[in-house]
């Protein structure tokens, strides 16, 4: 039986951590799962995705998305129950045009493939007659990544799609991906040059009204923090495995013969922790 004091600690280190990703501030953090469909995924927010999309995209004149319809989630392809990730937000536009965008915390390794998979599978799935190929539309996969996904030469919002080998043309441009790598983005508010950079003011406005955690349904609070504290549970696994994987190598390090001094700098284990493991 777990003792009160043991409890309460542990109750107050879960405390902390929400209240270290912004759990109890008064603005929730857009890069939770929760908080980005509700900003970006609802239908009374179009204007904001709409305004979103054309500044990222780069989208104007006679290339302006005006209008943009969120699909359901059962027209939404299907990728599998095991997948935790899905789409967070899938669109078309009045062209029939889809656009996938997805917010991704965690760096991967699989990401790029997952992406690609995500992309082709929803180009393929349209359901359309067989032989009737012309009727496919181009989907365009907007990933926001909270973390870099590539080299820092490529910029923080770089385009992707399949280009000729000698001309550099592309003949191909059914299924491309755009790329919003968050870490990358340092500016200042006076280098803001770029409408992607500035977004809309009166966008920014409404998302943050809309991030304002006192305008939430207790039941929405609520759904925001189990999202956070999913983050907070897979960051400890991780941090777990790290650790008993760390005392595996102090273990086989020991058993091979090497000294104490030499197995706390290889694990980073302190001197009492192997010890402890050895002698059990």
């Amino acid at each position: 039986m777990v003792s009160y004091p043991l409890f309460k600690q542990a109750y107050r280190m879960r405390f902390n951590q929400l209240r270290s990703f912004g759990t109890f501030k008064r603005f929730y953090d857009p890069k939770n799962d929760i908080a980005f469909k509700k900003v970006f995924g609802e239908k009374h927010n179009k204007p904001i995705l709409l305004s979103f999309l054309n500044a990222v995209l780069r989208r104007e004149g006679n290339n302006l998305i005006e209008e943009v319809e969120l699909l359901p989630p059962e027209l939404a392809p299907r990728f599998g129950h095991t997948k935790k990730s899905i789409l967070d937000v899938f669109c078309s536009d009045k062209e029939g045009h889809k656009c996938i965008v997805e917010m991704q915390n965690k760096r991967l390794i699989s990401f790029i493939q997952r992406l690609e998979y995500y992309a082709t599978r929803s180009y393929s799935d349209s359901h359309i007659k067989a032989a009737n190929y012309l009727e496919l539309k181009p989907v365009i996969l907007l990933a926001i990544a909270n973390h870099k996904v590539f080299p820092d030469d490529v910029p923080y919002i770089s385009y992707h799609c399949t280009r000729e080998g000698k001309t550099r043309q592309c003949f191909l441009p059914n299924i491309s991906y755009a790329f919003v790598e968050i870490p990358k983005f340092n500016k200042h508010k006076e280098q803001l040059k770029t409408p992607e950079e500035f977004w809309a003011p009166s966008e920014i406005k409404e998302a943050y009204e809309i991030l304002d955690r006192y305008r939430w349904s207790s039941e929405e609070n609520i759904m925001y923090e189990r999202a956070m504290m999913a983050v907070l549970d897979e960051d400890d696994l991780i941090r777990t495995a790290k650790i008993d994987a760390r005392k595996e190598i102090a273990l086989k390090l020991s058993e091979l013969g090497l000294s104490l001094d030499i197995i706390v700098d290889a694990t980073g284990l302190s001197s009492s922790e192997i010890t402890k493991l050895i002698n059990q």
